[in-house]
């Protein structure tokens, strides 16, 4: 041991008397410190702009364009130039033979001189240590086990690439040569994990090898061990390979020898790396303040009701527009959507099955006019260099699972024991599946799902069709990630002639009735409540005659007339809602309403409603409107020529109630009722609609989940980060930028001028 110190205490005295070691650290801190200034200067002036700077820690540190993976980028080009001369120094000068003569091994030699590298390298760390030490002044609640995740994981490849140059060196003496070797074996190692990823053997080794991306999930505030694993076997590996190249040459054995030694020595490292990266043999630590990087409580409590395997198979569909994140080549970047829970499910199974069918592709059969479906998908199989006979016939995939009411669309199924459901991709920026839908899945394998009745049979709101006033999109669409279909619920259309609804869901909905229901749909409707069914009755102006019949088995009752609503932009008849936010979350427990200043739900075309005395029911507003620019008036359908004026005095203004939550004990279980005097609230123009701002369809999800108990939809919600405040000013930050960057340079520059002029004169 006192060997490879004095060797590594050598070598570092050599390296800091040459002029590189100091040019790649003034240059180091230069880099890091104008990147680090430069987020923070950009989050300062967005902080006095009034913008929310929430996360300050991760936006400066592993954002887009931020810190560590700008010197990520950088690190491979440092490393050679300091490499270059370890060893292939020694070896051009001759003094690599009074080393072997002398009593110190060859273990030495190389752990000592790598040592002094990781010492180095921990010179440049503790730039990016020091700034995270500036950030604990400069940003309210720094996350700093955040910022020393990202330090650990760059550490660590920096320790790989040093032990990469050292091998390089060992081969040449020649230290060009050593570093242009070591640039090439990088490069090599961060782009080989794209190659030959459409083939299934060699997809697999190709990106275990790839050390690029590597680090990602440190800077991102998770370690996991197989990470940790792979750069410790990368770093003995070329350690050990730079002493089998260093024991050859002080022996003579036979190629064939030296061949198996090197094999050996490469076979038991990728032994190694492959059972390190095994799941169910990788722990993980979250540096994260907030665990964000961890799957949320709700998450892990579904994922330990499941006592086998499940398996997740992916139907990909080569005409879908969403086919491409499961061909071969990406099969890899597809995984990475489940690995935060095969870190609590390492025996998950994930397959893909490849075929070829109608997917109602618009824009991929109008570039291709002409041509039959089988033609296009040949087509886009040579051009994507696939077998076009991986991929099954239409009626070859109809024999396995019936993909049908999918359309047809890639989809995923996951099957546990012997029930299955499905995951699917979303027509929005992300596509993917979040934690929310995953769990959401996995759920309902483990419970009894919560289905959504629709009452169908007198015109009412249909969960088929993608009109205007329809329900649709926040229902049955299987595009829409938010669709209750997505989110863990069953979604169906029920007839209330059929007297058994209390055994088949859980919720009934009647949206907005035009014709009256007849004496057996008003029994079995109110046996159902009787029972204790939850219900949610959503009317419209003008339906008295229609809709009180129902209310009254609530005791609601639909006011006559209409609201109007004094507005700018708008007809009087568009009416905004409010929250009403301290009765909301009383219901609820929680709500992403509070996140908001003034949350409002549109109710177009809204009726007042009552209550009626005596009820059994504990009635509470949730929607309601504002006193000072909302009226009542007889008419129901307006005429738009009638200027409609607001003769109200101060004394006459208040609030209409537009949705009632109601609940009582029944049958030993809390039932529960919502009632809204407008049924566009969750129509398919109002979910999605964009202006004015809106939370409709948060008020429908929250809605269900109140009807579920809390079981559907999962909530995934974390705590808010603390760290978004910045502390320090421009001027501040200015002064803090030329310090860094200026005055900290030229005061290393000169103390290293005056300590080698001190030691020439000696």
């Amino acid at each position: 041991m006192k060997n490879i110190l004095r060797i590594a205490r050598i070598e570092l005295s050599q390296l800091f008397l040459s002029p590189v070691a100091w040019i790649v650290l003034i240059v180091f801190i230069v880099q890091s410190g104008w990147q680090y200034m430069s987020m923070l200067e950009r989050l300062e002036q967005a902080q006095q702009m009034g913008q929310s700077v929430d996360g300050i820690t991760e936006r400066i540190f592993a954002g887009f364009r931020s810190l560590y993976p700008n010197m990520k980028d950088y690190l491979y080009l440092y490393i050679p130039l300091l490499t270059m001369g370890l060893i292939s120094r020694e070896t051009h000068s001759g003094s690599i033979k009074l080393l072997y003569s002398s009593p110190i091994r060859v273990m030495d030699i190389v752990l000592g001189k790598y040592l002094a590298m990781a010492v180095y390298s921990l010179l440049l760390m503790g730039v990016l240590f020091g700034l995270g030490m500036i950030s604990l002044f400069t940003i309210k609640s720094t996350d700093l086990t955040f910022i020393i995740s990202g330090i650990i994981g760059l550490y660590l490849l920096v320790c790989a690439y040093s032990a990469i140059g050292l091998f390089m060196s060992s081969l040449t003496s020649y230290q060009v040569v050593a570093a242009i070797s070591t640039l090439v074996v990088l490069a090599i190692l961060n782009f080989i994990g794209g190659l030959w990823q459409d083939v299934d053997f060699v997809r697999d080794i190709t990106y275990f090898l790839s050390i690029s991306g590597r680090t990602e999930e440190a800077i991102n505030g998770l370690i996991g061990s197989n990470d940790v694993l792979y750069f410790g076997i990368v770093i003995a590996l070329f350690i050990g390979l730079t002493l089998l190249k260093l024991q050859f040459e002080r022996r003579t054995l036979p190629l064939g020898t030296k061949i198996l030694q090197y094999a050996c020595l490469i076979s038991v490292m990728l032994l190694l790396g492959y059972i390190s990266s095994l799941p169910q043999f990788t722990v993980y630590k979250d540096m994260t303040g907030n665990n964000r990087r961890t799957l949320t409580p709700p998450s892990q409590a579904v994922i330990a009701k499941f006592a086998e395997p499940v398996e997740i198979t992916t139907y990909v569909n080569l005409l879908d527009e969403n086919s491409y994140f499961g061909l071969p080549m990406y099969q890899n970047q597809d995984k990475k959507v489940f690995e935060p829970y095969s870190r609590f499910m390492p025996y998950m199974r994930l397959k893909y099955i490849y075929y070829w069918a109608d997917a109602g592709n618009e824009r991929l059969y109008k570039e291709n006019p002409g041509l039959s479906h089988e033609q296009i998908a040949r087509k886009l199989a040579k051009i994507n260099e696939l077998d076009f006979n991986m991929f099954l016939r239409p009626e070859q995939i109809n024999k396995l699972i019936d993909l049908k009411p999918e359309r047809y669309r890639s989809v995923r199924t996951i099957r546990y024991r012997d029930k299955i459901t499905f995951l699917r991709i979303y027509d929005d920026l992300f596509r993917q599946p979040s934690e929310k839908e995953i769990t959401a899945a996995l759920k309902r394998l483990v419970v009894k799902p919560p289905v959504i009745g629709f009452v169908q049979g007198h015109r009412e709101r249909s969960i088929e069709r993608l009109g205007d006033r329809d329900y649709k999109v926040s229902t049955n669409e299987v595009s829409f990630r938010y669709a209750l279909i997505n989110q863990g619920f069953d979604v169906q259309a029920v007839s209330l002639t059929d007297p058994a609804l209390k055994e088949k869901i859980n919720v009934l909905v009647i949206a907005d009735p035009v014709g009256a229901y007849n004496d057996e749909e008003l029994s079995n409707l109110r046996s159902f409540i009787d029972a204790g069914g939850n219900v949610m009755i959503a009317a419209e102006p003008g339906s008295q005659s229609i809709t009180n019949p129902i209310l009254k088995l609530v005791d609601v009752k639909l006011e006559d007339g209409s609201l109007v609503q004094k507005s700018e932009n708008f007809e009087p008849s568009f009416v905004m809602s409010g929250v009403a936010l301290k009765n909301w979350i009383a219901l609820l427990g929680q709500s992403n309403f509070t996140k908001l200043d003034s949350p409002f739900v549109t109710t177009p075309t809204a009726a007042a409603l009552s209550v009626l005395p005596n009820t059994p029911f504990t009635t509470q507003p949730v929607l309601v409107t504002q006193a000072a620019n909302t009226w009542q008036i007889a008419q129901v359908a307006l005429d738009k020529t009638t200027e409609i004026k607001d003769i109200r005095l101060n004394d006459q203004k208040k609030s209409y109630p537009v949705a009632f939550a109601l609940k009582r004990r029944k049958n030993d279980r809390e039932q529960r009722i919502l009632v809204a005097g407008d049924a566009d609230f969750m129509s398919n123009a109002e979910v999605m609609r964009q202006s004015p701002r809106s939370v409709n369809f948060t008020f429908v999800t929250e809605a269900f989940n109140w009807f579920s108990n809390g079981e559907f939809p999962i909530d995934t919600s974390r705590p808010q980060t603390s760290d978004n405040l910045i502390l320090a000013d421009s001027k501040e930050l200015t002064i803090l930028r030329w310090c860094w960057i200026g005055l900290l340079p030229a005061v290393i520059v000169l103390a290293v001028s005056g300590l080698l002029i001190f030691r020439k004169r000696r």
